[in-house]
Parts: structure tokens; C-alpha cells; sequence
């Protein structure tokens, strides 16, 4: 008895703290408190905002004013930007065409002078030293023709003018051209300097056409491998100079017609140890002188024949694109590839020739003259010719007379014989494929002989065009313009991104750019069928002076353009991410920066929709139109920040040139001018507190300082009747002027009356701003704003340049945040200071509210809300914590909340915005935070309930972390071996030491260290950090654990979450939470009114799962292991002139036409160093590679 009244009593008090317990838990969150703190909250911050902002008194002057709303019409406005665009690019594809019209002249009329370098000299801009004083320096120009120069040599020395900084955004000469020689290429080469020698005359020309192009850079890139361009200035370069124009895609592009290649590997069992390694090297070499215009693929063969990338299907039987993405994912394939069997070269060219011909069938009815279908044939050997394969899918007849034909080809074959030791008979018969086909043959015996001769069969496949003198203009993809200094950018060593991009460490950006570039032939009347490309003259162009012809102000808040080409890749758009500026220190190009497609940048929010995919292919065709479109947008750096939006594509070509513009315009928010036909008032405003956007009033007359000058401006605009006056532009500036500018005495009153209170629940706010539609913004300074002189424009230029950050007013983050959370709101965000990590001070927290005025305009008998401005007010974070914990700290008389309250241990409280980001957190560590890497539990259930929608969103551009470091291609792996290191030192001594002793080409040698032994490495200072959040403190910390990371790109799906409105969650609770008291986690979410937060309170010292960023992101790929790129999308060929249709040559059908009647078909070097040496340098390099 005595045994069951102790269990009796045992199971009473586990039932009674059990009870205690999941009362604790789940009680005491009343739901009924949470709504009346979120209304109480919500009510304070909508009456102090109110009186601070004084945006109740703008609202009245706006209901009172008389205006007038201008509606823009997006198409007709599309079709004048394009317009605007094309006459500028005009004008650049006509000084190319006068480049090559010169180049071409000069070397009609040019005979060899077999010049030296010790009586020929040239600006070698790797040696150009800058002087900002000429002091008594003497320079060529200052002399006459009777005088000596005796000054600096000129190889070394050209005057560089600072003032030009400002267009080129380096110093430059007006004076001369300057010479890029690749490294590989001795710089007093008899051949060079012959070349350079008869280019020099160009200079005319290039300062003829540079009084039409103020910041353009004109170049003429010769086929002997020099670069040659203008304006002059010092290359910026650290270390290894591996640039060579004629691997870039602007080269490639205007050089030869877009080709179609089939590379053909031999990987039988004799390709083995280095001839491998040299044979994959050539491969790659190949891979990286294509662009986005070509397509390729890569079989290897032995007994059998298969495609590389055998688990693609989309690849498998086909060509692909070659998009760095697809090159990329080939190259990965390339390096598994083993030396098996005996080589069956018959069936490897039976396969070659089906794919080519299924992607490009022989049209015997219209027969070109020459071909863009090419096999590069890589082998150590071939034991016959194999003249039956040849004569039955290659070679066929045409009829040239009534009784003659001629016997061409439909493909050209490239023979590589690989390695030094191969016999004869081998040699001559991979020699007699590439003679027999109008081809190519290439003995590449070391690795130096890759760099030296792969990229010449472009100039091979060039010959039709050459043959036929047929101009073909080319435009090319978007691209970093000028290697940029390794300390201040990074660099990137792959030749396929190492462009022609050079920029002082002074400079703060990298440029975007296009290029427009022509073929310059040899015209000579006994070398006319030989088709000799003598080079590619052309022009490069910033993209920020083709942007600055986008009428920013008339596409409204969240408006934007975009401009794709005929492969839809983007060249412009706000969201295009081409660079990386790390968190590391060193910045990298993005690889894959030059083919994002639209569609990877425009995404539909429901996936079954259309539109953009008609939209893409509207523009590709060349269309003028209109598309409206549902799309999932961020903003900011963190993807996770989505909002939906309905928007207005109105999209037109750019005619001439394979490009397309569109201009987008969000449905809700609007395309009209708001305006007064009435004169700005110098007095009667604040000029110190006002900034204004740099729009162009009228002819290129835009925002000046002083102020006063900008007056006159926007007057005489608006009594201007010249056509190119923008006076409905001019006259909403005026409008907003006037309207705005009685805030100021507002913002003074209410800071003098918060000083005096100076109470708990106050919010502490620091600056007060006013943003408009027009671009004006006003803005004052809480902490105490200096008295300044009104009439001096020189005091306020100071207090100016904090705010020049926020103009134009439509294109930043708090007034997109305002149009995005609509009418009536006051939407929240927090910023974070950098430096608040290290030292807790929430300080380095600033919380910001942002709120829209909207007007009313009737159009077309409806109604139609127009966001007019917008007020914004930062705050001190503390203010907004001291509030929430006030508020939260008594309740009404019919409820007891004397138990439960924010700043305790056993409550979490949250301020989180439309994202489910922490505005407002007990642990200031958390604000700025994603909800999801706190509970995602509970945001999980937030989203059951309906109070957030999670909607996906994949970032194409990202770049993640590769774990495995294990591979013996590893950047980290080969680093991290002493052993290897010491080895990469002592080569590089071999090779400095060589190259001043020999000048000659075996400098390319150090290809094999990148290529083949895999020691190029990344170290921290050269990562990038994009797609990687900077918030997740703990990857950032794995990061900085590590000496040596390598980063691949990738697309990354992530879980992004927007509020559906003001619905609210009574008190719940969280299951499968191990922390918490009987797994569970209680809490309760209310909208907080008037603003985009709602206050979450949560059981405290627990947590459910948290969402955590996958350390090592891998590539999203389709069921079939396919990337994108392999996807079968639209695209349309370049075409001569910008005109529709691919480039063709005309019909064979005389034979007074001209035909190729190249003899030559052995490329063999001219500058070899001892044998010897190369031999044993060889066999050193091999036994490192064993040693591996």
C-alpha cells in the first residue's frame, strides 16, 4: 500500500511539472498580447515617421497642386532609343572599316626593309614609362625634320596625358599608337618588325577618327601576333604577359565566318605519358579560340570512337555551342580521358563527317567556295592516309564550265602530329589529310609549340573571305576591356578571359565593352588566291556611353533596359554580375559573364508561362514589340530579397548589328512626367540640402555646378524650342523643386521638439530625405547639420558628396523598397556596417523606413496610381530596439502580461521585413540576418499557414567553393605539395633565364606548369566570394580557414520568401525541435500595421532546424546531367552588315572567279633554341610529371 501511494505521488508531480511545463511552453504566448504590441508598435512608428518625414504636409501640396502627367509610350520610345544607339555605332564600325581601309593601302605599297632593332624602334607599351611633368624631357614631335633626336629611346619613353583620364580612365598620348608583342614572340624578330614597320602609318587614321570618338580605342591586331592600338599607353600587367589578340573573340570573330569543328583525339595506347599532356594541351588551346558563334565537339578514338562527354545525350551526336560553360564542362571530361587500344582512324573520320554533315548537309544546289567545317585531327601517327574516307564523305565535284569541274571540299582537315620522336611515314601521311583538304599540317613537338602555332588555323579558315575580298563586319559579345593590375583585381591566367583589359590601380571599375572588327586582306594582285589575312583592324566600345542614350528618367522606379545579341546572351543589364569584388581582397573576373542568357536574368513566375521565351526570341529575330511578363525580381546582394512584379517589355532592334534593346517599365508604378510649366526660383530653396540626378535637359546639357548655372539650364529648357529639349523632363524637375521645398522647415521643427523630449519611446533618427520621380532629392541631417552659406556653392560641396550616393533618386534601394511594398506602408531595412563584427556597436547599425506619396491619373478612362515620391528616414538602431522593448513591456488593463515580455531569456522577440530578414533582434548579431538561418522551422510553418510564399529563385551567375581538393589538377593540392612548389620556382628560373638569353618561343614552356602539372594556384587574396552569402558567418569562416580554394561557377537554387499581406498567426508551436521542451517551439507572428514588418515571438533558449548554405555548391544540372547550355535554345547566325541570314559566298560558277590556290600546308618554326636544351628541359619537365 505504502509502495503504491509513493508512485501515486511520483506520477502526480511528473504530471504537475509537466503540466508547469507545457503551460510555460505554450500558455503564456498570448496571442491577444502580440496583436496589441504589433498595433501599438505599428501606431507609434506610423505617427513619429509622419511628423519627422512630414510627408502629411507634401501629401496636401500635391492634392492642391495643378500639374499636368505626360504618359510616355515605351514602344515609341524603344524604337528611338535603338536609333540613337545604331548612329553612334555607326560611326565606330565606319572609322574600323577606314582602319582597314589605310592598313591595307600600306601594305600594297610597302616593301620589305628587313629591319632590326638596332635601327628600328616602337612604343613597346610594356616599357612606356609615364611622366605627369615633361620637364626638359625632349620627345620625337617637339623636332623638325633637319634635327637628331637624342633623347630617350623610344621604346621606352612617351608622354601620357592625365587630362584624357577621364575617358580612358588611364593616361594615354594622342601622339602615337603603342605595340602589345605576346611573350612567346621575340619583340626584334625580323618578320615583327617588318610588320610593325608598315602598320605605323596608321596613326593617321586612328587621329583622324579619334575627332569623332572621344573615348574609343582603336586597334589593328596583325596575324604576325602584335596588337597595335590607340591611343598609346603602358600595358598594366603583373608577372607572365599571356595576352594574344588573336585569341580573342572579337579576333576570331571578324577573322573567320562562324565555324563548325569537330576535334578528333587520338587516345590509343601509344598516346601516352607527355604526348598526352601535350596532346590535351592542344585540345584546350583549341577550345579557348572559339566563340560564342562556333560550335564543336571533342571525340576521342581508339578501336572505338565516343564522344567525350558521353553522359550528355544533348551533346552526344551533335555539335554544341561553345560557351564557356560548355567548353568548361568538355575540358572537365577531357582531363579523364586514358590511353587504351589501337587506333581506328576510319571509323573516328566516319563519325566526324556524320555530325558535321547533320548540322551543316552539303547543298549541292548553292555550293560555297569555301567551308566553315573543319576536323582538327590530333594523333602521334597515322599508318595511311586514308584517301577512301575522304573521297567518300569529303570531296565532290562541282561544275565551274560546260565541260570543266573542280573538285572542293566540304570540310578542312588540321593534322597535329604530337611529339618530337615519330617516323617519317607517319609524319607525311598526318601531313598529306590536312594538304589534301584544303587544311592545315602542325608538328607540335613541346608544349611550347601549342601557344606558338594552334591559334593559326584561324587564318587558314579565313582564306574564303579573303579569297573573295568579302567585308565582313563583326560584333562581338560584351567583355572586360583592358589584365587589370593583380593587386588592385585580381588576374585570371586562362587565355579564353584574359582580354585586352588594362587599368591603374587608381582606377574603381572595370569597363564593360563591345567590339566592332574587320578583316584587313592582302590585296597584292600576285597573292589575291592565296587568301592572306593580314590581320583585324576594329574598335572597342564602352557600354557606359551606349547606356548613357537610355532615358533613365523616363522608366519610372524599378524601370531598367537590357541589351542581348543574337545568341541572347546579355550585354547589358542591371543584373549582369561580370565581376567579382571578393571580401577576400582580390577580385577575379566571372568566367561565364559573356554567355548569361536573358532568360537566366529575367525569370517568369509561373515557369508555364511564355512571354519571355517569345520575348527572347522576338528580339533574336530582330522585332519591334511589346511583351507583358510576371517576373520574380531581387534586389540587393542577397537573392533571398525577391519581389513579384508584372512588367512592360517594349523591345527594339538595334539595326546593322546583332543587337537588341529593351526597355523595361513595372506595371504598378508608372511611365509619366508630373510637371508645371513653371520657372525655377533660385531663393526660394535650400541649394546646400538638395541634390539633383544627372539627367540630359537638352543637347547634352546636364546637371552643373555651381547651382545657379543649373537654374538657367532648366529655364531656358523650358522656353527652348529646340527639338532636343527634353521640357517635360525639365519641367518636372522644376515641379518637384517648388512642391518639396518647404520640408526642410518641417525636418528643423520636429528635431528641435525630439531634443527637448527626448523620451524612450522616441526614435532617434539621423537623417531625413526626400526622393521624386523626377530625381530631385532633399535630405537633412539630424546630428546636427552646419550652418552653410547659401550662396557659396564651394561650402556645400562636402556635405554633398555624402548624397551624390542616392542620385539618381529612382535607382536607389530605398525608394525601390517603397515602390515594391506599394501605397500606405513604411518599409523597413537595416544596413550593417562592416566593421560592427568586431566591435558590437550597434552603432554600425542603421535602420531605414521608406515610404511612397502616390497621385492619381486618369488614362484612357481608368484610374492609375503614380508613385510621386519618396520619403525615406534613418534611424539609429537602438531607438527602434528601445521602442519595440518599451512596447513590449505593458499591455491594455484586460490583459496580464507581467510574465512575458521581449528583453527576458525566456521570449525571442523578432522585427522581421517582407523577406523574412531580422530588422530588429534581442541579439543584434542576428539583424540583417535571413529568418531561415535562425528557425527555418518555423518559417516553414509561417509559410503553411499563409503568411509568407516561398518562391525559388536560381542564381546562374554564382560561384561556389570546389571541396574536392584531392585532384591532381587541384590548384590546392599541387600548392600544398612542397616537393611541387619548389619545383614551380625552379622552373620559372629556367624560364626567365632562357627567355633573356634566347628571346625565342620556348618561354611557352610554361604553359605546361599551368596546363599539365596543374601548379597554378588561387590563394585567398585572389577568391571571389560571389553567391556565397556574407552573411553566413560560418562558411565565411571555413573560407578564411583555408590558404588555397579553387572556385568553379555554378547556379544556385535559393529559398526565397515574400509576405502575403496582413495576415497573422495565433499562438502555434513547432514540432520535431529537439531543444525545446517536448520538442516543440511555440510562438506567435502578427503584422505590424502601417509597415512591411510583423513581430515574431518565440519560446526563447530553443531552436528548430536551421537553414543552412551548402558548403560546396555544386552546378544545378538537368535529369541527363546537362547543363543549360547543351539545351537546344534559339539562336540565330552573325550576318555580314547586321542584315539577316549567315554569311555565304558566292556560287562557284565561272572560272574567271578567283580560287584558293594556297601550295603552303606545313607550319614549322622559324626561332627554335638548341635542341638539346629543349630536350632535356623536356625530360625534366616529364620526370616532375611522374613524380606526381
Amino acid at each position: 500500500m505504502q509502495w503504491t501511494l509513493s508512485v501515486v505521488i511520483a506520477t502526480t508531480v511528473v504530471y504537475l511539472f509537466t503540466i508547469v511545463g507545457f503551460t510555460q511552453s505554450f500558455l503564456e504566448l498570448n496571442p491577444a498580447i502580440v496583436e496589441f504590441w504589433a498595433t501599438s508598435l505599428g501606431q507609434q512608428i506610423d505617427r513619429q515617421c509622419k511628423n519627422a518625414s512630414g510627408i502629411k504636409v507634401i501629401e496636401k501640396k500635391y492634392k492642391e497642386a495643378t500639374y499636368t502627367t505626360h504618359y510616355i509610350n515605351g514602344k515609341t520610345l524603344s524604337v528611338e532609343v535603338a536609333k540613337k544607339i545604331e548612329s553612334y555605332l555607326q560611326v565606330r564600325l565606319e572609322a574600323a572599316i577606314e582602319i582597314k581601309k589605310k592598313a591595307q593601302e600600306l601594305f600594297l605599297n610597302y616593301s620589305s626593309e628587313n629591319h632590326t632593332c638596332d635601327d628600328f624602334t616602337y612604343y613597346d607599351s610594356k616599357d612606356i614609362t609615364i611622366y605627369k611633368d615633361r620637364g626638359n624631357l625632349i620627345f620625337p614631335e617637339d623636332l623638325d625634320e633637319n634635327s637628331t633626336y637624342n633623347g630617350p629611346n623610344l621604346e621606352l619613353y612617351l608622354p601620357l596625358y592625365e587630362e584624357w583620364r577621364e575617358h580612358f580612365q588611364i593616361p594615354v598620348s594622342l601622339n602615337a599608337s603603342a605595340i602589345h608583342v605576346p611573350t612567346n614572340i621575340y619583340k626584334c624578330a625580323p618578320f615583327l618588325l617588318d610588320n610593325i614597320s608598315w602598320t605605323g602609318k596608321l596613326d593617321e587614321v586612328f587621329s583622324k577618327n579619334q575627332g569623332n570618338m572621344k573615348s574609343a580605342w582603336q586597334f589593328f591586331a596583325s596575324s604576325a601576333g602584335f596588337l597595335r592600338f590607340y591611343p598609346a599607353s603602358a600595358w598594366y600587367n603583373e608577372g607572365m604577359d599571356m595576352f594574344d589578340a588573336r585569341l580573342t573573340e572579337w579576333y576570331t570573330s571578324a577573322a573567320a565566318p562562324p565555324k563548325n569543328i569537330i576535334i578528333l583525339l587520338d587516345n590509343s595506347g601509344s598516346m601516352t605519358g607527355l604526348r598526352m599532356e601535350i596532346a590535351k594541351t592542344t585540345v584546350k588551346k583549341i577550345m579557348e579560340s572559339l566563340n560564342e558563334n562556333d560550335f564543336f565537339n571533342l571525340i576521342t578514338f581508339n578501336n572505338d570512337s565516343r564522344f567525350v562527354d558521353c553522359d550528355c545525350q544533348h551533346s552526344n551526336g551533335s555539335l554544341i555551342q561553345a560557351t564557356s560553360k560548355n567548353i568548361r564542362r568538355v575540358t572537365k571530361s577531357l582531363m579523364e580521358v586514358q590511353s587504351i587500344q589501337i587506333a581506328n582512324f576510319t571509323k573516328a573520320f566516319q563519325l566526324a563527317f556524320d555530325v558535321l554533315q547533320k548540322h551543316s548537309p552539303i547543298n549541292r544546289s548553292r555550293i560555297n567556295l569555301g567551308s566553315n567545317n573543319a576536323i582538327m585531327l590530333i594523333t602521334d601517327g597515322a599508318s595511311e592516309t586514308y584517301v577512301e574516307v575522304f573521297d567518300s564523305y569529303n570531296w565532290y565535284n562541282v561544275t565551274v564550265d560546260k565541260d570543266q569541274t573542280a573538285q572542293l571540299r566540304y570540310a578542312r582537315i588540321f593534322s597535329y602530329l604530337i611529339g618530337q620522336e615519330v617516323t617519317l611515314a607517319n609524319k607525311n601521311h598526318v601531313k598529306w589529310m590536312g594538304c589534301a583538304n584544303k587544311g592545315y599540317f602542325y608538328h607540335i613537338g613541346t608544349m611550347a609549340d601549342v601557344h606558338d602555332y594552334v591559334q593559326d588555323y584561324v587564318r587558314v579558315m579565313a582564306r574564303p573571305l579573303a579569297v573573295h575580298n568579302i567585308s565582313h563586319n563583326s560584333w562581338s559579345g560584351v567583355h572586360l576591356n583592358i589584365p587589370l593590375p593583380k593587386e588592385n583585381f585580381g588576374f585570371n591566367t586562362n587565355s579564353r578571359t584574359t582580354e585586352w583589359i588594362r587599368l591603374p590601380s587608381t582606377a574603381t571599375k572595370p569597363v564593360l565593352s563591345i567590339s566592332v572588327s574587320t578583316p584587313v586582306y592582302d590585296q597584292r594582285d600576285d597573292e589575291i588566291n592565296n587568301g592572306n589575312l593580314l590581320g583585324v583592324a576594329g574598335v572597342h566600345i564602352n557600354l557606359d556611353e551606349i547606356l548613357a542614350f537610355i532615358p533613365r528618367s523616363k522608366l519610372g522606379a524599378l524601370g531598367y533596359a537590357f541589351i542581348i545579341n543574337n545568341n541572347g546572351f546579355v550585354l547589358s543589364h542591371p543584373d549582369l554580375k561580370p565581376w567579382n569584388f571578393s571580401s577576400f581582397g582580390g577580385n577575379t573576373p566571372m568566367n561565364d559573364y559573356k554567355n548569361v542568357d536573358i532568360l537566366f536574368l529575367e525569370q517568369e513566375y509561373n515557369s508555364s508561362d511564355e512571354q519571355l521565351p517569345q520575348l527572347r526570341r522576338a528580339m533574336i529575330n530582330g522585332e519591334t514589340g511589346h511583351v507583358q511578363a510576371t517576373v520574380k525580381k531581387f534586389y540587393g546582394q542577397q537573392l533571398h530579397r525577391v519581389y513579384i512584379q508584372t512588367q512592360n517589355y517594349y523591345y527594339a532592334p538595334i539595326l546593322n548589328t546583332p543587337y537588341s534593346i529593351a526597355l523595361v517599365i513595372a506595371e504598378h508604378t508608372n511611365n509619366h512626367y508630373i510637371y508645371q510649366t513653371k520657372s525655377l526660383d533660385p531663393q526660394s530653396f535650400l541649394w546646400c540640402s538638395m541634390v539633383i540626378a544627372d539627367w540630359d535637359y537638352c543637347n547634352n546639357q546636364r546637371k552643373t555646378t555651381p547651382f545657379f548655372k543649373f537654374v538657367d539650364i532648366i529655364n531656358n529648357v523650358l522656353k527652348s524650342s529646340d527639338p532636343l529639349c527634353n521640357k517635360n523632363l525639365a519641367a518636372s524637375v522644376a515641379f518637384d523643386v517648388n512642391i518639396t521645398r518647404g520640408v526642410h522647415a518641417i525636418w528643423n521643427d520636429y528635431n528641435k521638439e525630439i531634443l527637448i523630449a527626448n523620451s524612450q519611446k522616441n526614435l532617434d533618427f539621423n537623417m531625413a530625405m526626400v526622393g521624386t520621380r523626377a530625381g530631385v532629392t532633399r535630405f537633412q541631417d539630424f546630428n546636427g547639420q552646419a550652418e552653410l552659406d547659401q550662396s557659396n556653392d564651394e561650402s556645400c560641396l562636402s556635405l554633398q558628396k555624402l548624397i551624390d550616393l542616392f542620385t539618381p533618386s529612382i535607382d536607389t534601394e530605398y525608394y525601390k523598397k517603397a515602390a515594391v511594398n506599394r501605397k500606405n506602408v513604411w518599409a523597413f531595412s537595416s544596413t550593417i556596417h562592416p566593421d560592427f563584427e568586431d566591435t558590437l556597436n550597434t552603432s554600425y547599425i542603421s535602420v531605414a523606413a521608406s515610404r511612397g506619396i502616390y497621385i492619381q491619373e486618369h488614362h484612357r478612362n481608368s484610374k492609375k496610381d503614380i508613385l510621386a515620391s519618396v520619403f525615406t528616414l534613418h534611424m539609429k538602431y537602438d531607438s527602434l530596439f528601445r521602442m519595440l522593448n518599451a512596447t513590449t513591456s505593458f499591455c491594455s488593463a484586460s490583459l496580464d502580461c507581467s510574465s512575458i515580455y521581449c528583453h527576458n531569456d525566456s521570449v525571442d522577440c523578432y522585427l522581421l521585413d517582407e523577406n523574412g530578414f531580422v530588422v530588429v533582434a534581442d541579439d543584434p548579431l542576428l539583424v540583417g540576418k535571413f529568418f531561415g538561418y535562425i528557425d527555418y522551422q518555423v518559417l516553414l510553418d509561417m509559410r503553411k499557414k499563409g503568411m509568407f510564399k516561398e518562391v525559388p529563385i536560381t542564381d546562374y551567375q554564382a560561384v561556389c567553393i570546389a571541396c574536392d581538393m584531392s585532384s591532381e589538377n587541384s590548384s590546392a593540392s599541387s600548392i600544398l605539395n612542397p616537393f611541387i612548389y619548389m619545383v614551380k620556382l625552379l622552373m620559372w628560373h629556367i624560364t626567365q633565364i632562357t627567355l633573356s638569353l634566347t628571346q625565342f618561343s620556348l618561354v611557352n614552356l610554361w604553359h605546361y606548369i599551368y596546363y599539365a602539372t596543374g601548379l597554378m594556384t588561387s590563394s585567398v587574396s585572389d577568391l571571389t566570394y560571389a553567391g556565397l552569402y556574407p552573411n553566413d558567418t560560418l562558411l565565411y569562416q571555413q573560407v578564411l580557414s583555408q590558404k588555397f580554394l579553387t572556385l568553379s561557377p555554378c547556379q544556385q537554387s535559393i529559398k526565397s520568401f515574400i509576405s502575403l499581406g496582413s495576415r497573422n498567426i495565433t499562438n502555434n508551436h513547432v514540432s520535431n525541435c529537439s531543444e525545446c521542451s517536448y520538442s516543440k517551439r511555440s510562438y506567435v507572428a502578427n503584422r505590424v500595421p502601417n509597415t512591411n514588418l510583423y513581430l515574431m515571438v518565440l519560446e526563447g533558449e530553443c531552436s528548430c532546424k536551421i537553414l543552412s548554405q551548402n558548403d560546396c555548391m555544386e552546378e544545378n544540372e538537368s535529369s541527363n546531367g546537362c547543363s543549360s547550355d547543351f539545351m537546344g535554345v534559339y539562336r540565330k547566325p552573325p550576318a555580314p552588315h547586321g542584315s539577316t541570314g549567315s554569311i555565304k559566298l558566292p556560287k562557284y560558277k565561272t572560272k574567271k572567279q578567283p580560287i584558293e590556290e594556297v601550295q603552303t600546308c606545313n607550319g614549322s618554326a622559324s626561332l627554335y633554341i638548341s635542341t638539346m636544351l629543349i630536350i632535356a628541359i623536356q625530360v625534366f619537365i616529364h620526370e616532375i610529371y611522374s613524380c606526381r
